[in-house]
């Protein structure tokens, strides 16, 4: 195919994704007063004492607008990733094409597992922490600005997702060949360092840290398990395929 056709499709594709994101963030937006009563809720728990106030006038509007466009690029994101998939598929050998679909699927399973437990474990445990700890030394009136609170929580929703998507990068990198099990087994220290600093990064508690660095640990043993199975499959394969 010619360059000029592949610029083409590429327009094509990308001017599609964009509308898809539109559209969804429209919908959000519609919907955001609906997401934001359920984006109270970790604060309301932890810490039901907690005013959730607004500073400025235009507070409102944008911390409708940041909520519609997150939860819109994730309503978009089915279509977004099908017309990369469109765009792609025909430089794929069969074998990467079969890889695809499940790929996705587990990618989008497993981002969507992060963001649950941000929500329904980490968010209020860490907000219960820090509240909880800054209010009883401060002696201070439980006021909280909406905006800083929904950043936050938008912040750790979406950490945790992409933290959880470590066993597709696994799989990969092994699967291309840039890493090997062994590098992946010595570099294993390192990355339990690694997961405590990504923890702190997102938030500065040590209840988050461990919330996120214990469960990222684990996907890096179950991707190094996954990998080892992978290969020996690949390897079954191999065998059949010289034998047949």
């Amino acid at each position: 195919m010619p360059l000029t056709e592949h610029l083409r499709e590429l327009r094509s594709r990308l001017i599609k994704s964009i509308l898809a994101f539109l559209v969804g963030t429209g919908v959000a937006f519609y919907f955001a007063s609906y997401i934001f009563e359920v984006l109270k809720e970790p604060v309301r728990k932890s810490y039901p004492q907690v005013q959730l106030v607004t500073l400025s006038p235009t507070e409102p509007l944008f911390i409708l607008l940041k909520i519609s466009i997150v939860f819109g690029f994730i309503l978009s994101l089915p279509v977004i990733l099908y017309q990369l998939w469109r765009f792609v598929e025909p430089a794929l050998y069969p074998n990467e094409k079969r890889l695809v679909l499940p790929l996705t699927f587990f990618s989008i399973l497993l981002f969507l597992l992060g963001g649950a437990f941000s929500y329904f474990l980490a968010l209020p445990m860490a907000l219960k922490f820090l509240l909880g700890i800054g209010l009883s030394q401060l002696q201070a009136t439980p006021f909280l600005s909406v905006n800083l609170y929904i950043s936050f929580l938008l912040k750790m929703i979406v950490g945790f997702g992409i933290a959880f998507e470590l066993p597709v990068v696994i799989f990969l990198l092994q699967r291309s060949g840039l890493v090997t099990e062994k590098q992946l087994k010595s570099f294993r220290k390192y990355f339990v360092v690694l997961a405590f600093v990504a923890g702190a990064l997102i938030a500065p508690d040590v209840t988050t840290q461990v919330l996120m660095a214990v469960p990222l640990i684990l996907l890096y043993e179950i991707s190094l398990l996954a990998g080892k199975l992978g290969r020996r499959r690949q390897k079954e394969t191999a065998i059949e395929v010289v034998q047949g």
